[in-house]
């Protein structure tokens, strides 16, 4: 009889904790704490759930913003705000309120997004990993912001952490790509990583405030970063472009002097001994350095009238298909696609404007008129 009963005891332990466990793995790891406009969670099955304050989120959930913004809080406190046109995937979320441990992994893949540091990230930092398509980030209590852009390239800002009662501090994140690594550790401190494979950019402190993260759609690269960008693109390429690719002194030779007892025939040439690899050398640094002589061209051409408004260039550029008309006090630009579609922007002269625009299979990458304060971004499918 003691056995039996010492066998249902283990039984039921086991049956419990067994049931325990499979409840704890279906329950929310956080909910919605604000929505406005137009969202969905998409679940790992495939199905998707319009997005409302109190719906639970769970592990391996996908948010995808349209016209609307998404807030959530995770059970740890963890905060991310997905601004408009966004995407954030939530990897693995793992958490133990009784020892206020975890780990936590996201994938930030398109848009921007805030993310406040939780228990997790101060008591686990080493098993926070936020992940965007170029860059890794690390942190070690803080808030930050990411924006990647349509290629990937990934902005990190970081941010104040601040309570309740106002009081703020700043903490640390890395920044990590395959073959490098920067630190922030300064309020609104940024860096920018173009691919996966490029040296993330060297830290820029930027001339801003929090509301401005808080309250606006970050479209494009900071005035700050992008100056620090072309220094660095035009540092890179300043030893090849220092060299004299057409350098040739071959004419300076007088070959009627030479002596006659090292003219050769043409039989008497072995090529197998010919030294190929220094002509393709050749061949090749003589194209590199035309395509970077017309890039940095294309560059300095697309940024013309920056700054401005009387150096805007007014006309139809045969090129790009841009037509820039002076309808005083305001520019209208227009473009016109292979396939009839039609982009039309009527705007102040009193601002500049740098636009980011797809029209189809056409693209137009940081094109300037006027100056750089308001950005604009569109995409036109045919």
């Amino acid at each position: 009889m003691k056995i039996i009963l010492i066998f249902w005891i283990i039984f039921l332990l086991f049956f419990g904790s067994f049931l325990h466990n499979n409840l704890s793995a279906n329950e929310g790891i956080g909910d919605v704490i604000l929505q406005e406009g137009t969202s969905v969670i998409q679940r790992k099955d495939g199905t998707e759930n319009t997005s409302e304050i109190d719906l639970d989120v769970f592990s391996y959930d996908t948010i995808k913003t349209g016209k609307g913004k998404t807030a959530i809080q995770f059970v740890d406190d963890t905060r991310v705000d997905v601004t408009q046109h966004s995407k954030l995937v939530i990897d693995e979320f793992v958490y133990d309120p009784s020892t206020k441990t975890g780990s936590l992994t996201m994938k930030a893949s398109l848009g921007t997004v805030r993310y406040a540091s939780g228990l997790i990230a101060k008591n686990s930092k080493q098993n926070v990993k936020i992940q965007t398509p170029t860059a890794t980030i690390g942190v070690r209590g803080t808030d930050f912001s990411m924006t990647i852009d349509e290629l990937g390239g990934s902005t990190i800002i970081l941010l104040p952490s601040c309570d309740t009662n106002g009081n703020c501090f700043v903490g640390e994140i890395t920044v990590d790509s395959d073959v490098g690594q920067v630190i922030l550790n300064q309020a609104f401190q940024a860096t920018f990583v173009a691919t996966s494979d490029s040296q993330p950019m060297r830290p820029v402190l930027l001339d801003l405030d929090e509301s401005l993260i808080n309250n606006l759609l970050i479209v494009s690269r900071p005035r700050e970063l992008d100056e620090e960008f072309s220094n660095d693109y035009y540092e890179n390429i300043a030893d090849m472009l220092d060299v004299d690719f057409l350098e040739f002194k071959d004419l300076e030779i007088d070959y009627l002097e030479e002596d006659v007892e090292q003219w050769t025939t043409g039989l008497n040439i072995d090529f197998l001994e010919q030294n190929f690899l220094v002509d393709l050398l050749k061949v090749i640094n003589e194209q590199l350095a035309q395509v970077l002589g017309d890039k940095i061209s294309k560059q300095e051409t697309q940024r013309v009238g920056s700054g401005d408004p009387s150096k805007v260039r007014v006309g139809l550029d045969s090129e790009t298909g841009i037509l820039v008309e002076n309808t005083d006090p305001s520019w209208t630009w227009t473009r016109e696609s292979a396939s009839g579609n039609i982009i039309r922007l009527v705007l102040d002269q009193k601002f500049g404007y740098l636009m980011n625009i797809l029209q189809g299979d056409y693209e137009i990458i940081d094109y300037e008129l006027g100056g750089i304060e308001n950005a604009i971004v569109i995409r036109q499918s045919n």
